[in-house]
C-alpha cells in the first residue's frame, strides 16, 4: 500500500469526504499545491477549484470546494470549505443560472459587488467544469 494520509471534507451541513488518499490538488490565490502523506503542518486558504485526489485504492477523485480552508495536523488533512460537491451532487441548470447571473451583475457593475459576483462566476464555472469534463471522458 501506497503512503497515504486521511483526508476529511467538510461542509456547514454535512461530511463530504472521509478516507485514506494518497494525494490531492488545490488552488490557493497563489497557484495550484499539491499534498502528499507525511506533508508538514501547515493552514491555508483555497480559492473555488476542482480538487483531484487519488484515494487509498488509486481511484482518481474529482470534486468542486469552494473557498475553503485547509489544516494538515499529524498525516491528517481537514478542508473546511463553504460547498463541496461531487458532480453527481452538481446541479448544472442551477450552475448555469449562477454563471448567466454573475456575468449581468459585473455588466452592472454599480449596483453589485464586483467582488462577490466574480466570486460567483468563478464557482459557477468551476462546477460546470467539473460537470463537463465527467461527461467528456
Amino acid at each position: 500500500m501506497a503512503n497515504t494520509f486521511l483526508l476529511k471534507i467538510i461542509t456547514p451541513s454535512r461530511e463530504v469526504y472521509s478516507g485514506d488518499v494518497e494525494k490531492i490538488s488545490l488552488k490557493s490565490v497563489d497557484g495550484g499545491f499539491q499534498v502528499f502523506a507525511n506533508h508538514g503542518n501547515m493552514i491555508a486558504s483555497t480559492i473555488p477549484c476542482i480538487a483531484f485526489f487519488k484515494d487509498a485504492k488509486g481511484n482518481d477523485e474529482e470534486l468542486f470546494i469552494s473557498k475553503a480552508i485547509v489544516q494538515i495536523n499529524n498525516n491528517e488533512m481537514l478542508i473546511s470549505s463553504d460547498a463541496a460537491e461531487f458532480e453527481e451532487d452538481i446541479d448544472e441548470v442551477r450552475a448555469k443560472e449562477a454563471m448567466e447571473r454573475a456575468e449581468k451583475r459585473l455588466k452592472d457593475i454599480g449596483t453589485y459587488n464586483k467582488q462577490r459576483a466574480e466570486s460567483a462566476l468563478l464557482r459557477a464555472k468551476e462546477r460546470l467544469k467539473l460537470k463537463k469534463s465527467i461527461h467528456h471522458r
